[in-house]
């Protein structure tokens, strides 16, 4: 039997859902039913819902479950989610980094997994995704590096930092898979000076100067050399550093935020290219609830 306490739970969380889906418009988009009906099944859990701006589009039929006990059950229930959007004809998920990942896994290891969907009106461009934060687990660790094909002088510099990393993986409808690893430092670790000069040689003073406003910063260094910042907000900071980026579509997908986000925890990432160039074309902003 259900406890009264996780039925409210599920309540709230589909109603947070369904809140984000009416400030948007949002029409049905695959897998959507999918995964409220995944939502309705995993508890406890949080949800996060995402929008990201891209070229003046903004796409926010983005939403993620996070869990933060009974690991192995839980990732069971999330792989059985994404057999379900493969039973869609044409859909083929490329499992295999996260089958490699998988194997043999510890899950005393990890402190949270995330599942989501990035639904697109194009099949091609949706996703699902699911991420893993693990600590202290030098074998994985390095599993994920080789998967992400992402190792470098940076990232090995973050993990001296903080040896714990997110490894997501994101696997396309269509059969293409990302592995993508977030190296963190928390605003406890960022306000010492030692650590802020190791910060110096990888961020640039702008994204730096973010920082104030954050309560961690987790990254994602691309082969192209740019970085994806995700800037992990101050609840009494948020709408002060969406209006100090001076973007309207931003400003305007953060409306139905604006006056609960300190209730929230709110992630904004950026592209540190398009920061120094004073043209940013690419933002996500992420919505979890607590």
């Amino acid at each position: 039997m259900t406890s009264p306490n996780l039925l409210i739970a599920r309540q709230k969380n589909l109603q947070f859902i369904g809140e984000h889906k009416n400030a948007f418009d949002l029409e049905y988009l695959y897998p959507l039913d999918l995964f409220e009906n995944l939502v309705a099944q995993v508890e406890p859990c949080r949800i996060e819902c995402s929008c990201k701006i891209e070229e003046n589009k903004l796409d926010p039929a983005r939403f993620n479950l996070a869990i933060n006990d009974n690991f192995a059950k839980k990732a069971g229930q999330f792989l059985e989610f994404f057999h379900q959007v493969e039973n869609r004809v044409g859909v083929a998920l490329d499992y295999t980094p996260l089958s490699l990942f998988m194997k043999g896994f510890d899950y005393s290891k990890v402190n949270q997994i995330m599942a989501g969907i990035d639904a697109r009106t194009e099949l091609a461009q949706a996703r699902v995704k699911t991420w893993w934060a693990i600590d202290n687990y030098p074998e994985k660790l390095e599993t994920a590096i080789a998967l992400s094909k992402s190792d470098s002088k940076a990232l090995r510099l973050l993990l001296e930092m903080n040896n714990s990393l997110v490894v997501g993986f994101h696997l396309y409808l269509k059969g293409k898979s990302e592995v993508r690893l977030y190296p963190s430092v928390s605003r406890n670790e960022f306000e010492k000076i030692e650590i802020q000069s190791q910060l110096s040689q990888i961020l640039s003073t702008p994204a730096l100067k973010l920082l104030e406003d954050s309560g961690a910063i987790s990254l994602v260094l691309k082969e192209d050399g740019d970085k994806i910042l995700h800037y992990h907000l101050l609840p009494e900071k948020v709408n002060l550093f969406v209006d100090n980026l001076h973007q309207d579509i931003l400003t305007r997908a953060h409306a139905p935020y604006r006056d609960k986000c300190q209730s929230l925890g709110v992630t904004v990432s950026l592209s540190e290219k398009e920061l120094l160039n004073g043209s940013l074309k690419t933002i996500n902003v992420y919505y979890m609830n607590q």
